[in-house]
């Protein structure tokens, strides 16, 4: 399994910045160890070699002499010099012929191993330095006029210059650790003032993506951050503008799909409250002849009633759905809105010889949802089924709870036809606007209603097939106020339609 961890900017800065920041604080402090070290083992090899120059005056004429015991007296004072380990003199033979040892058990002796093979061999000056043995070995010829009389060598022991540069490396080490974590804390507060208005920026896009256009970033700085965030703030302004501007367009043309629909209506709610009035003319004509008759005036009280609540109904419902809207959400039962549209779509419906059924679920929970604006969704949706149909058919309209994924419920209303369908190449742009299929049509209304149930945190689902009809599925979420889904494009035959 690939997992990837995704790193802060200000990590990411900070990380960066302290691994250079590191490398050049351990590079430094190793090139300062390594110079003090190296500047230590110069000194003590001038030493030396002052040392051994001054040792080669008093030892150029007892070696000429061959004088064995002065020979050995300035050997045995050499090696009692600070920090001398060994002190040897030859003469030109390669024996030993001054040795510090005070039992002169090497006295004559010829050295074997390579390094003194190859400082007798040699006429010059020699320094060797053994760091594993913490030695540094120095060798220097005697030469009296032309002649070489023999070698003086002497050892000089490291260790206590080891110890001293160990102690200088901690102490390096200390500080440049202390160096380091100020450094770190030093690059900490930069990358904070660094990434500061990019996280505020962030937030405010945020902010601007979950559609609160009020938030503002107000990071006050003289560079191009500062500008950054001064153009930030202004394009939310633009934002604002156009927001109103598209607002006061959409509610412009969501009154003009109002009254188109209401046009449509007009014809067959004329027709239907004629009707009524012709019956209560035709009694109200009949009355003063048969006024006397008791049951005749109770038939015509009942049928007059009747006539009048249900012209009163259909002129309520009218009116309710010409009103202008302005967004107002509250508490509403879906079946009631969904009702009185099938009501009034009813007459129509029979105009078309269209049979219309209803069948709403009992107990749906009240949902928090503009009135106005989902009569409006309802209304188009429905008059799409009705149009879609040639001839006899059916629109069955139903309303169901659900839940997506488990988790989220949602009110689904379920408007089903047996009319023309929708070709597949065209169901992914029925939503779009001004796409329509019908000759006299705007292509605005499902537009209109798709935004609508967008803005309410729903989204629309469309099933159909060609010569079988098609069922729209209009979710509504069950939510408080305030509580708002991501926009989406409209969906297209999902498996969890919830049907």
């Amino acid at each position: 399994m690939n997992l990837r961890v995704r790193l802060s900017l200000k990590l990411k800065v900070f990380v960066s910045v302290g691994l250079f920041y590191l490398a050049a604080v351990g590079t430094l402090t190793y090139l300062t160890i390594r110079s003090q070290r190296g500047l230590l083992l110069e000194q003590m090899a001038e030493r030396a070699k002052t040392g051994i120059s001054l040792m080669e005056l008093s030892v150029a004429g007892p070696l000429y002499r061959l004088d064995v015991f002065q020979l050995e007296t300035i050997a045995r004072e050499a090696k009692a010099l600070p920090n001398v380990d060994y002190a040897y003199i030859y003469d030109n033979k390669g024996r030993i012929v001054g040795d510090f040892h005070d039992d002169r058990r090497q006295l004559f002796l010829i050295p074997t191993d390579e390094l003194s093979r190859g400082i007798l061999r040699s006429g010059e000056t020699l320094v060797n330095t053994d760091y594993k043995k913490g030695s540094l070995d120095i060798s220097k010829p005697v030469i009296l006029g032309h002649e070489k009389l023999g070698q003086i060598r002497l050892g000089f022991d490291l260790n206590p210059m080891f110890n001293e540069m160990r102690q200088v490396t901690v102490k390096a080490l200390l500080i440049s650790a202390g160096i380091f974590l100020l450094g770190l804390l030093v690059i900490f507060g930069i990358a904070s003032k660094m990434t500061s208005p990019i996280e505020q920026l962030t937030l405010a896009a945020k902010h601007i993506e979950q559609g609160d256009l009020q938030y503002r970033v107000s990071v006050k700085r003289s560079d191009e951050i500062g500008d950054l965030a001064a153009a930030f703030d202004q394009m939310v302004e633009r934002l604002m503008h156009r927001e109103r501007e598209l607002k006061q367009s959409q509610n412009i043309i969501r009154r003009a799909d109002r009254l188109s629909s209401l046009g449509m209506l007009t014809a067959g709610l004329a027709h239907e409250i004629r009707n009524p009035l012709v019956a209560i003319r035709t009694f109200t004509q009949l009355l003063p002849e048969r006024y006397q008759e008791a049951e005749f005036r109770n038939s015509f009280q009942a049928l007059a009633l009747k006539e009048v609540d249900r012209i009163c109904g259909l002129i309520n419902d009218l009116l309710s759905f010409a009103r202008p809207s302005t967004p107002n959400v509250s508490e509403e039962d879906a079946n009631e809105i969904v009702d009185s549209i099938v009501r009034i779509l009813d007459t129509e419906a029979k105009e078309r010889e269209v049979s219309m059924y209803r069948h709403l679920a009992l107990d749906l929970p009240k949902i928090f949802i503009d009135k106005e604006q989902i009569k409006q969704v309802s209304m188009n949706v429905i008059l799409n089924a009705l149009q879609s149909i040639e001839g006899r058919g059916v629109v069955e309209v139903s309303t169901r709870l659900f839940s997506k994924n488990g988790t989220e419920q949602y009110v689904q209303i379920e408007i089903r036809d047996s009319g023309a369908g929708i070709p597949e190449k065209d169901i992914e742009d029925i939503f779009n606007p001004f796409f329509t299929t019908k000759k006299d049509g705007s292509g605005l209304g499902l537009s209109i209603s798709h935004q609508i149930v967008q803005e309410h945190g729903g989204y629309i689902v469309v099933e159909s097939q060609v010569g079988k009809g098609t069922t729209f599925l209009i979710n509504l979420p069950v939510r408080q106020p305030g509580q708002r889904a991501a926009k989406g494009r409209p969906q297209v035959d999902e498996e969890d339609s919830g049907r």
